[in-house]
């Protein structure tokens, strides 16, 4: 075999490997359209920078009425990235069949790092995990290295879910480290959004990062559109803001509505 030849060979034997990435990762992220609830409205965006990436989103009905969600950001990008959102949800999906564990978002980050720590050294990535009450009005929430989601109240008041843990992938360097879950009202109105940093560290022409700040504008502007128009008027004032420079990041956004 002449090196055209292994050239053309090593190219088709990515290819195949990207296609199966592609279509493992298309199959472990649910459609925005099976998310069906009485109680919310759901949006989601996620456009990998390469075919397949790091940002992954999930989410589980639980008891009660009560709903899990997960957004993550593996670092790095491509096939290896892929590989990591995999184990991500195989380990979301056990966490979510014990009941001591899925109805504590911290708790559930806590199994997950483990899980893809005793498997991978070095492996880290941010990740904010939810369990929304529509009974009680109520939002719990573990944010670990992840951008602050916003919140835009009802009466259009904005608050940050900031974080409260590390970075994932950290504890076997913080043995001792304290994981509890965070408590907000979430009631009829309210708007959640939840983003990886590829939105806000999307850059135009001048290297200008397009921000939380730009996000929350954008929020505040539309704040009385359905959180699906919301979500889209984000993507493009992204868009607008980085003026075709080609992105350098993944970008996934995920919007929640408490039903009037």
């Amino acid at each position: 075999m002449n090196s055209s030849e292994n050239y053309e060979s090593l190219v088709s034997l990515f290819d195949k490997q990207l296609a199966f990435a592609q279509n493992l990762q298309k199959k472990i992220i649910p459609s925005p359209g099976s998310f069906v609830s009485d109680h919310y409205q759901f949006y989601s965006y996620l456009r990998p920078f390469r075919k397949v990436g790091g940002d992954f989103y999930d989410f589980h009905f639980l008891e009660n009425g009560k709903i899990s969600l997960l957004i993550a950001d593996a670092t790095g990008h491509g096939i290896d990235a892929a590989m990591i959102t995999s184990m991500i949800k195989l380990s979301y999906s056990y966490t979510m069949k014990d009941h001591r564990i899925n109805q504590s978002p911290s708790l559930v980050l806590k199994h997950i790092e483990s899980d893809i720590s005793q498997q991978m050294d070095n492996t880290f990535f941010t990740a904010i995990a939810l369990v929304l009450d529509p009974k009680e009005n109520i939002l719990y929430f573990a944010n670990a290295g992840h951008p602050d989601a916003v919140l835009l109240k009802a009466n259009h008041k904005i608050e940050l879910l900031k974080p409260n843990l590390p970075m994932l992938g950290l504890q076997q360097f913080m043995t001792t480290m304290h994981y509890f879950d965070m408590r907000i009202n979430f009631s009829s109105g309210d708007k959640l959004l939840l983003f990886t940093d590829g939105l806000i560290d999307a850059k135009n022409p001048d290297r200008e990062e397009f921000s939380l700040e730009r996000v929350i504008s954008v929020i505040k502007k539309n704040a009385d559109l359905p959180i699906n128009i919301l979500g889209s008027h984000i993507i493009d004032a992204c868009a607008d803001f980085k003026q075709e420079q080609a992105p350098s990041d993944d970008i996934c956004i995920l919007g929640i509505e408490v039903d009037d």
